[in-house]
């Protein structure tokens, strides 16, 4: 597997410098997860972002009914766990379930912070890119609720 290039080709990680990209790449670890397997809960403390190699996962959020919802799912090449890098209590979002065979590569937020802290251009290349990154699904999220509001009202 070549590290450089998954992070090339996802989109979190695609605007940053070459140079950056082969210093986040040095801080990659090999994971895999099997059909069924949950890679991260809920409300757990979460220290890492994952890049999907090649497979898929699903975002699974508690409901207030008692239900889970599947609110995303994701393929290669996508990535979850970003905001567990920049929330106040590194709480996870949604639960996030392996639906088939999946490879993935981990980022641990403590390696980034390391590594930020000796490297103040790595830093800012990368924590723009994670800005980038939530202000995409903000926006995707936004344009989804203006939908269902539209579909709730019969429009």
């Amino acid at each position: 597997m070549d590290v450089m290039q998954v992070l090339r080709e996802t989109t979190l990680f695609s605007g940053m410098p070459e140079a950056e990209v082969k210093k986040l790449a040095s801080l990659c670890q090999p994971a895999r997860s099997g059909p069924g397997e949950v890679i991260c809960r809920e409300g757990e403390v979460g220290k890492e972002i994952y890049v999907i190699v090649l497979g898929s996962v699903r975002a699974i959020k508690a409901s207030t009914r008692g239900s889970d919802e599947t609110i995303a799912t994701l393929g290669s090449r996508s990535y979850f766990g970003e905001m567990a890098m920049v929330s106040a209590d590194d709480k996870r979002s949604a639960t996030v379930q392996a639906v088939e065979d999946t490879h993935l590569v981990r980022i641990s937020s403590d390696a980034v912070k390391a590594l930020c802290a000796k490297d103040a251009s790595f830093g800012s290349h990368f924590f723009a890119a994670v800005a980038r990154g939530l202000a995409r699904r903000l926006l995707s999220i936004g344009n989804d609720v203006s939908d269902l509001k539209a579909v709730a009202r019969g429009a």
